[in-house]
């Protein structure tokens, strides 16, 4: 859904969070408690609304007794009506929002980015290992100063993979996330576990 690691975390965890029916407002809550989310330049109601348009979540109109007000209803309706009628609303992830939570799985986006270039998987692992505790961006640069560099894949360069390149890579997947410092996630750190690293 996104291509940045901590945007796709922060949807599937939503979508997670949402499939039983909530309170916009407290799907907004919920949001604000993930570490990704201090980092996003978008507001919580900005990610639910991308998120009703492409069809994972259900949005309902509420009357005030908490009933849930048909469309068909509404567009009988004047907008004053409408707006007096529906005073707030609710999310439930829809059929296609739980097929886009088992595909954003980290395990399973970590395990396609093992299998995409087997020859940067021990420089993976190490840079994964180091970050159990957060790092700066230069204590994983120093890190990988002395591994032999991956060249990059793209066929009209033969610049080397940047040390932030690993980062994004490893972030996209959800084995990493940057709280203050690149830390290793739970999902980042069973899969280490799996892979008998260290």
């Amino acid at each position: 859904m996104h291509r940045r690691g901590s945007f796709t975390e922060i949807m599937r965890k939503a979508l997670g969070f949402c499939t039983q029916q909530r309170s916009f407002s407290e799907v907004e809550a919920e949001i604000a408690t993930y570490p990704e989310f201090r980092y996003v330049e978008y507001s919580q109601a900005a990610i639910l609304d991308i998120l009703v348009q492409v069809g994972a979540l259900e949005k309902r109109n509420l009357d005030k007794s908490g009933g849930i007000v048909p469309v068909a209803r509404l567009r009988a309706l004047s907008e004053d009506d409408r707006d007096d009628l529906v005073v707030a609303y609710a999310l439930e992830t829809t059929e296609a929002g739980k097929a886009a939570i088992a595909d954003m799985e980290p395990a399973e986006r970590l395990q396609a980015l093992f299998a995409e270039a087997p020859e940067r998987n021990e420089t993976y692992l190490r840079v994964m290992e180091f970050c159990r505790i957060p790092r700066t961006f230069d204590e994983v640069s120093t890190l990988l100063k002395d591994a032999a560099p991956a060249k990059s894949r793209n066929p009209y360069t033969d610049l080397p993979l940047y040390p932030s390149a690993y980062l994004g890579h490893l972030e996209g997947a959800g084995g990493l996330l940057w709280d203050e410092g690149w830390i290793l996630t739970e999902d980042g750190a069973a899969f280490l576990e799996a892979h008998g690293c260290c």
